[in-house]
Parts: structure tokens; sequence; C-alpha cells
């Protein structure tokens, strides 16, 4: 496929895909938007990019893998093109992720089920064949924007729930579960959540429901709100099987009509 000449055109389509539930497809468009960011030199485009990488869900450990090395790149891409800028202006350089100088592995490769048997297998015989690249957990669900979307989760089933505030479908990250809401029928707890995130993931476990995944629109529910001091609702009935279908949040008044 030819590149994506259009900056714009590149960012719709991984938001596209990302809405359609294929993150993989949207981090690949994504990864495009930067490359287009990178040949103009164009600082204010690499930053959208990176916004919407950090406020990014992965569904697995393939996509969490291909999100941490774009991640990477772009941030690598800002470090260059900030250190050029203050070189031509004759000003001392600010690196804005000095992490990066650190003497650790910033990226993956997604190993699949089939080469890990293999590998397995050389270690037994004697044929060390690991690579053991590690970086650092990114949560999503976290970013330093400042306003909070105010999402009350309603527990409308007739039973118990637990719900999780995950980062992944698995709910196994590092720092996860981000936090935990234990709902009896009718109950409801809010949560707010960082307003510059694309989706943020609830997975809800009951007898009556199973386990459940309830992924929340939250950039745009956000920037549709006249009032960014709302609060918006989701139910525990708009959950589906894992990984879930993205649902956009109603403002609690609409949200309680809507059956």
């Amino acid at each position: 496929m030819p590149p994506v000449a259009d900056f714009d055109s590149a960012l719709a389509a991984a938001r596209e895909a990302y809405e359609r539930n294929d993150p993989h497809q949207a981090l690949q468009k994504l990864d495009r938007a930067r490359k287009v960011a990178v040949k103009k030199r164009d600082e204010g485009q690499l930053q959208r990019v990176l916004d919407f990488a950090e406020g990014a869900l992965a569904r697995d450990e393939r996509t969490e893998i291909e999100r941490e090395n774009l991640l990477y790149a772009v941030r690598q891409n800002l470090r260059q093109l900030t250190r050029r800028r203050a070189l031509l202006a004759g000003e001392e350089w600010t690196d804005s992720f000095p992490d990066l100088e650190t003497p650790r592995p910033h990226t993956r490769t997604f190993i699949s089920r089939g080469l890990k048997f293999w590998i397995a297998i050389g270690v037994v015989i004697g044929l060390l064949f690991v690579a053991a690249l590690v970086a650092a957990l990114i949560v999503g669900a976290f970013s330093s924007g400042g306003d909070d979307l105010k999402l009350r989760v309603r527990n409308d089933t007739p039973g118990r729930v637990t719900v999780e505030w995950c980062s992944t479908v698995a709910c196994d990250g590092g720092f996860d579960p981000i936090d935990t809401l234990h709902l009896d029928p009718g109950e409801y707890e809010r949560e707010d959540l960082p307003a510059d995130d694309v989706v943020d993931l609830f997975v809800a476990e009951g007898a009556h429901v199973g386990r459940v995944c309830l992924p929340v629109r939250v950039d745009r529910t956000y920037q549709g709100l006249s009032d960014k001091q709302t609060v918006v609702a989701v139910r525990i009935s708009q959950a589906t099987r894992c990984p879930g279908s993205i649902v956009t949040p109603l403002p609690a008044d609409q949200a309680t009509a809507v059956r």
C-alpha cells in the first residue's frame, strides 16, 4: 500500500480502526501518521500522535508491545526535533524524555506461543537462545491533561458484580486493576477518567453476567459536553463479551431513562 501523504487522513484512519475494535490496524495507521509528521518535522503533529498512543487501550500482548514500540519511536522523534530546533536557535536543549537515555531496552518483540516452546526446548538441551527485552508498563488510563470525565458506573443487573478498571483485557498488568468496584443490584459508583484518554476499559464479573468487558469512549465524550462538570453514565448491561464493543456514555439523567 502506498504511504499516506496527509497527516490528518492517517490520524483519522487510525481512530476509525480503533473505534471498530481493531487496535493492531489502528497502531499501524498511527505509525504512518508519525512518519508523515517526522518527514514534515512537525512537532505539533508528533505530539498528537503521542497523545493518541498514550491514551490508546491495548487489547492483548501483541498490541501492547506494538503500542510500546510506537511510543518509543515518537518520543525519540520529538527528542531529535527539539534538539535540532534548540541548536538552530542557539538555545540550551531540555530533554523532555530523559529516561530514554538510560541503559535499558525500550522496545519489545512479540513472541508467539510456538516460538516460546522451541526456545524452551533449546534451553533444556543447552542451547541458550533468549532475548530478554523488558519495557516499562505505560498505562493509557493515566495522562497529564488535568481534566477528568466524570463517569458513573451503574449495576442494572439482578446480581452483585465486581467491576475492575483495567489497562488490558486480561487485567494482569503491573498496575492492574487500576481500581475495583463492588456493586449490588441498582448500586452505582463514580470513576473520574483522564479526559484525553481515547478509551478506558472496565471488566465486570458476576454470577448473572459472567465475565464481560465495557470499553468506554472518553475523549470524544468529554469534548462533546458543553458543561465539563456533567456526570455521564454507563450500565453493566451494556458490557459485552471481551474485548467488548466501545460504548459512548450519556449524561446521567439521560442514561437513567434509556433501557
